[in-house]
């Protein structure tokens, strides 16, 4: 079985295969004068944030998250995920890495399906209280006028109360 190229990056290099490197390119001269001077170049990951976050969720599908074998390429290195998410956790000037504190709604979202779940425990008993007591209440005036209106209404089912 072939290895993807991404596998392969991360087997040889580990977690260096996700950052970007940061490189000096040689200057150019052509004899005493400098064509291109020497700068700074950075080039892209060996391995895409993308195929990354391929690889990562596919680890955590078949259950080998947390856990990397560099001959086989299968699992992931839970600690890549610092590298591979990097605005995603906060660093404080202690250094400790906390995970970002999300939007309140996404904080409260498991309160928010506990209480759901509690509410429509007894809703269906509820609503069927509700509708025996509607249909206790109505009360059916046989007037001329009350079935002509009802006629009117609803055709000629309505009629036959």
């Amino acid at each position: 079985m072939t290895m993807r190229a991404a596998l392969r990056h991360l087997c040889q290099h580990g977690v260096e295969a996700l950052t970007p490197t940061k490189k000096m390119s040689k200057a150019v001269t052509v004899g005493s004068y400098v064509a291109k001077p020497s700068r700074v170049v950075w080039h892209r990951p060996l391995v895409s944030k993308r195929v990354g976050n391929d690889l990562r969720k596919e680890a955590i599908r078949q259950g080998t998250y947390g856990s990397f074998d560099s001959t086989t390429g299968v699992g992931w290195e839970p600690s890549w995920d610092l590298v591979l998410h990097s605005n995603r956790h906060q660093s404080s000037r202690i250094g400790n890495i906390q995970p970002s504190k999300k939007t309140a709604k996404e904080r409260s979202r498991e309160d928010r399906a506990l209480k759901l779940e509690e509410n429509l425990a007894g809703q269906a008993q509820a609503m069927e209280d509700y509708y025996a007591e509607k249909e206790k209440a109505k009360v059916l005036d046989n007037s001329f006028e009350a079935r002509y209106k009802r006629m009117m209404r609803g055709g000629a089912a309505g009629g036959g109360r």
